[in-house]
């Protein structure tokens, strides 16, 4: 019963090697978000009972504590010292390409409205999928990211990844998937009237059935 209470809360299990690490920060802010919500909720009923209009009471100033202004003061400060450290070093993991491990394959993917274009370096010269692309697992994917005509956003949610295509500019962000399957892609920039369209479809499979996909696929250019 908890289980289905929380499903829309809690993310579905994931399937990257920093996916644990993500999951672990985005749990860390929900406690910390359900917490200061039941306090700050259960603080304004009290005091809204507490210090309720009474006929026989009449209203007295205050001029506040600085103690308690101090004290609720630094206590979030701190708190979000430490999100933001702990941010920081996953986000460099993540997002700064001196970080990113040597990729057994890179994917260059182009955005445009309102497709994926994906393009590899295969057996017989560059290969392009449109939409429905292949990765292998347990090895580390590098994808390049631009965008032809507005910012588009390639997230894939079982794998944690969430970057902006961008005109003009090329983004880096790298993968490395821990379980076969076949996960979607959305876009979670609105691009477009036909946003709902651009969607697409990764297949994680073993590095043989990789290499079987990439030499069957035809070799074509953007």
């Amino acid at each position: 019963m908890l289980s289905k209470f929380l499903s829309g809360w809690l993310l579905a299990p994931s399937v990257s090697s920093l996916g644990p690490d993500i999951d672990h920060l985005y749990n860390i802010v929900l406690v910390l978000t359900a917490v200061v919500f039941v306090l700050t909720e259960g603080a304004l009923i009290y005091f809204c009972l507490r210090y309720r209009t009474r006929p026989d009471q009449k209203a007295s100033p205050s001029h506040g504590n600085t103690t308690a202004e101090a004290i609720w003061t630094a206590i979030p400060a701190a708190i979000m010292i430490a999100l933001g450290i702990m941010s920081q070093n996953l986000w460099a993991k993540l997002r700064q390409p001196k970080n990113f491990p040597e990729p057994a394959i890179t994917v260059r993917v182009m955005a445009e409205q309102w497709l994926w274009h994906f393009k590899y370096d295969g057996p017989d010269g560059e290969v392009e999928v449109q939409n429905d692309f292949h990765i292998p697992v347990n090895q580390a994917v590098r994808f390049e990211l631009t965008s032809q005509d507005v910012i588009h956003g390639f997230y894939i949610p079982d794998l944690r990844i969430n970057q902006d295509a961008v005109p003009g500019l090329t983004s880096m962000v790298w993968v490395q998937a821990t379980k076969t399957g076949q996960y979607e892609l959305r876009c979670t920039q609105f691009c477009g009237t036909n946003h709902y369209q651009m969607k697409g479809q990764l297949t994680v499979e073993t590095p043989e059935e990789f290499q079987a996909w990439l030499k069957s696929s035809k070799a074509a250019a953007f």
